[in-house]
């Protein structure tokens, strides 16, 4: 491993002008995908296109000649796992100045010593085999020298050398299965998609530590953020689908109805009356997304909550539901606003249409 190849792959982010980023999410139940021009060096974003279908290849087509882009890959939980974390390493000859080649050998004993003491754990969550899992995506995210952050340690002393990364393992069996598919060797980076959000969130104005829980159509699926680790924590089976089936359930109503009810009351279309009958319920999903939470808080040390979902979640959650926590919480809704906040990044739409959900696109291609 080459250290200068490291600082360069750091930095490269903000050295793009105007490149084109397909962004592609392989989620729990669905594929997104959303086209990006993007100049980092400016703080640039524009989005030419989102789309999405169930089937990958449909998928792609409708982005015409993929070789134009350079692809950012976000996958469910059940088929990448990444890590966020550090090693520290004890030097023998402290007082000697640090070289490229000690670097290099430090660099590669943290990342073989953090995936020989994390793969069983990821096989485990993944409910496979660990030959079954391989390592995808190494990157180093800083190095400290005697707990002190430095851009390059090459030239400096130090007893202890700490490599912070973030380490990604996909299933062997996902690789076979979208290699004919999707065109691995123009995928710069690849990882959990909630994992790289939460990071993205990590670097912002929020408190040090949160939990992070990602609203799916079937489940919840949770991440915790605590200084320079963050992973995943664990999914309960609550989604957005819940939320339909409940209010069709006690309206008469099929599912596809009751979505375009929630609709209207989330728009503020129906009278006060119905209003709230919606809210009565449509309370008794929220408490058991209210409850699923909970139990997480509260063993944790956190006193945030970042929500991220692909539709309107009712804002009465973040209003009523704020005492069915056992401990003082902040819950925040995740959106573009944050990272344009944040990040100072200036982001355009082609099409106004596509500026819903697309968080999740931006964050991940931060991530790279």
């Amino acid at each position: 491993m080459d250290f200068n190849h490291t600082i360069k792959g750091l930095t490269s982010l903000f050295q793009s002008k105007g490149d084109k980023f397909l962004v592609v999410e392989i989620l729990a139940n669905n594929n997104r995908a959303a086209a990006i021009k993007a100049n980092f060096e400016e703080k640039e974003i524009k989005f030419l296109k989102t789309a999405s279908h169930p089937d990958l290849k449909k998928l792609l087509k409708k982005f015409g000649r993929i070789s134009r882009y350079k692809i950012v890959l976000g996958l469910d939980s059940h088929l990448a796992t990444t890590i966020y974390s550090s090693v520290v390493l004890v030097r023998d000859r402290f007082k000697e100045l640090i070289d490229e080649p000690e670097i290099d050998n430090l660099i590669s004993q943290a990342i073989w010593k953090f995936f020989d003491r994390q793969r069983n754990k990821v096989a485990a969550k993944m409910a496979v085999s660990d030959l079954d899992i391989v390592l995808s995506d190494v990157k180093i995210r800083g190095v400290r020298l005697d707990g002190h952050k430095v851009v390059n340690p090459v030239g400096f002393k130090a007893k202890t050398v700490e490599v912070v990364f973030s380490q990604t393992f996909l299933l062997r069996s996902f690789i076979d299965s979208v290699k004919e598919t999707l065109p691995l060797d123009q995928v710069l980076f690849t990882t959990e998609s909630g994992t790289a959000w939460s990071s993205v969130m990590a670097k912002s104005d929020t408190d040090q530590n949160f939990l992070m829980a990602n609203i799916f159509g079937e489940k919840t699926a949770m991440f915790a953020s605590a200084g320079t680790q963050n992973s995943y924590w664990d999914h309960f089976a609550w989604g957005e689908d819940n939320l339909y089936a409940g209010l069709a359930s006690d309206l008469a109503l099929d599912s596809e109805t009751a979505k375009g009810v929630i609709g209207l009351y989330n728009q503020g279309a129906t009278s006060g009356t119905f209003r709230r009958r919606v809210e009565v319920m449509i309370s008794k999903e929220l408490q058991t997304l209210a409850n699923g939470l909970n139990q997480v808080v509260k063993k944790m040390d956190v006193k945030q909550v970042l929500l991220h979902s692909f539709f309107d979640l009712p804002a009465i959650f973040m209003t009523n539901f704020r005492d069915s926590f056992d401990k003082p919480v902040n819950l925040q809704l995740l959106n573009l606003d944050i990272i344009s906040n944040n990040f100072g990044f200036d982001i355009k739409f082609k099409h106004t249409a596509d500026a819903k959900y697309s968080f999740s696109f931006l964050a991940t291609l931060l991530e790279w």
